[in-house]
């Protein structure tokens, strides 16, 4: 506070002024002590005699008009801050400041008005003050507006004065967004809420209260980058606080960055290795970004320690063990780990520690959803709904599993399972038809996989649109529609291996082998080690009079599966020819 310079001035006047007085008041001084009896000589006499005091019958003592001025000024400027330490006393301190204002004339608009001893650095800080009495603790904010632009006025470079604007801006603008207000008024206090905010940040680098208010809302008003800027100032500033990690990790997933969110939740679990929710979410991100072994790793930090404490012989309360386990395992954490170590091990072709762990998810799921339906806790139906379609979800995940690891009947069983919830599950629809597929059911594969593309008008379906356009190939019927049924799923995944050997077979059967050969060799480049497409592109050789690429592919096959004796015995047929 500059106007404290003055204050500092006045208070050594006054001193100086007492000192005077106390001076003649006393008419003796201390002298040093002695340790004998030596008396003092003359020389030490001289510097330590008392001299004689002459009153001064004509000095005026007495404070000038401008010094008493400054006095008031400054005393009630005193009065005013002790007041506003206590809420008791607020009134009695904004009145000292409306006193300051209006009686010492500050208010004026001209700048002549202002007395000699008053800095506009010191008349901000006065506003300022006035201004934070009104907006935190009187709520007028209109008059706490006035004053701190003001304030602002005064002096631009006030940190206080701008950031009490930003708070003022911030709480309107959030009452605009509660109240639904999107017109142009609305939009130009939101920017204006921005750009004060973001003065305080040049202002003031490592105003972190600043930050976040920027940071949370430029994330709701979906300024994305902004809010990044902010939450990463925060991990600077206060670099071991949770909460800005997790806040920057977030941003960096609605923005597809997934690297930088991975590192962003590392750093969540290194501050809090028991935050279990930011582990997960790591470890789900480990899933999206492909790192499988590290997947695995997260998840089973969060489920091995309360496995491993069930199953210790040596534990003297393996009953409570078992129970805390099991309320565990039912929170959204343990069920979510359960579900992403099952994902995780599906990728790593782990087919029974995949299908262990998301039955044990769908079970925790379903134990939810009775104590909902039995009316243990009242849960609004939103919740119910959420909780409906997650099952949905993973009982679905689970049915692709037995897809992939070629377990048609466990897979029209789950399947069946969803569709008894909703018949129209387009999702289920599909995967039961290529269950049905595995098994040869032509007739029952063709029904559902129809009824799920006829559903799926406002999504794609690649994988039904390839099942039913393979299934129509493996017929050799429908041929026209099979390729633009695989084409179509080729528009969702231009780089599927699996779709381009539908499509490349689909070729074949029509005598197209030319067109069937150079899709077989792209499905080959996205899939090289897979007997069944190397296998159709040796018949597409061979029908093209390529006998000896033929018995290369059908050696790279056999090599691949050397116990398949079709493979086997096609190949011996086709080398003695």
């Amino acid at each position: 506070m500059r106007y404290l310079n003055t204050l500092i001035i006045f208070v050594l006047i006054i001193c100086f002024i007492l000192g005077r007085n106390l001076q003649a008041e006393n008419k003796e001084v201390l002298l040093p002590s002695t340790t004998d009896s030596t008396e003092l000589n003359s020389e030490m006499v001289g510097v330590f005699e008392t001299p004689e005091l002459v009153a001064l019958t004509d000095a005026n003592t007495e404070l000038n008009a401008e010094m008493k001025d400054a006095a008031n000024f400054y005393a009630t400027v005193m009065w005013a801050i002790y007041n506003g330490t206590s809420e008791r006393n607020v009134r009695e301190s904004k009145a000292a400041y409306d006193v300051l204002i209006e009686e010492f004339g500050l208010n004026d608009e001209s700048p002549d008005a202002l007395v000699e001893f008053v800095s506009p650095h010191d008349l901000s800080f006065i506003y300022t003050e006035r201004a934070t009495l009104r907006f935190n603790v009187l709520q007028n904010i209109p008059g706490a507006e006035e004053d701190v632009r003001k304030a602002i006025e005064l002096n631009p470079e006030s940190v206080p004065a701008t950031w009490l604007l930003a708070q003022i801006l911030t709480r309107r603008v959030f009452a605009s967004i509660q109240e639904n207000r999107r017109d142009a008024r609305a939009q130009a206090l939101q920017e204006e809420m921005l750009t004060v905010l973001k003065q305080v940040i040049e202002l003031d680098p490592d105003h972190h209260r600043a930050h976040y208010y920027l940071g949370t809302m430029a994330r709701d008003l979906g300024e994305i980058e902004t809010a990044i800027a902010s939450f990463k100032a925060l991990t600077r500033i206060m670099p071991f606080d949770d909460q800005f990690h997790t806040e920057l990790g977030e941003l960096y997933e609605m923005q597809n960055r997934l690297e930088e969110a991975l590192l962003s939740y590392e750093r969540v679990v290194t501050i809090l290795p028991e935050q279990l929710s930011a582990r997960n979410r790591l470890g789900q991100l480990y899933l999206q970004t492909g790192d499988y072994p590290a997947a695995i790793k997260t998840f089973l930090v969060i489920l091995n320690p309360l496995e491993a404490q069930a199953d210790d012989p040596t534990n003297q309360n393996n009953a409570s063990r078992s129970e805390a386990r099991a309320a565990f395992e039912a929170t959204e954490v343990g069920i979510e780990a359960h579900y992403g170590i099952g994902l995780a091990y599906q990728e790593q072709n782990d087919f029974e520690k995949s299908e262990s762990h998301i039955m044990r998810a769908i079970s925790l799921l379903e134990a939810r959803a009775a104590s909902i339906r039995g009316g243990t806790r009242r849960v609004r139906s939103a919740e119910r709904v959420t909780l409906t379609m997650r099952l949905q979800e993973m009982r679905h995940a689970l049915g692709q599993i037995y897809l992939r690891f070629s377990v048609p009947r466990k897979a029209i069983n789950i399947f069946a399972k969803i569709l008894e919830t909703d018949a129209n599950y387009v999702p289920a629809l599909s995967g039961i038809g290529m269950a049905y597929q595995m098994l040869d059911d032509l007739k029952r594969a063709e029904d559902y996989l129809r009824k799920a593309i006829e559903l799926s008008s406002k999504s794609e379906l690649p994988d039904a649109y390839n099942a039913l356009g393979y299934l129509y190939a493996e017929q050799g019927v429908k041929l026209d529609e099979a390729a633009a049924l695989v084409r179509r799923a080729l528009k969702s995944a231009p780089t599927s291996g699996a779709y381009l050997d539908s499509l490349g077979w689909i070729y074949f059967k029509q005598g197209k082998l030319d067109a069937a050969i150079e899709n077989l060799e792209l499905a080959i480049h996205y899939l090289p080690d897979t007997p069944e497409i190397l296998l159709h592109l040796a018949d597409a050789y061979l029908q093209k009079g390529l006998k000896e690429k033929a018995l290369q592919t059908l050696e790279q096959a056999v090599r691949l599966e050397p116990d398949n004796a079709e493979l086997r015995q096609k190949f011996d047929a086709i080398k003695t020819k």
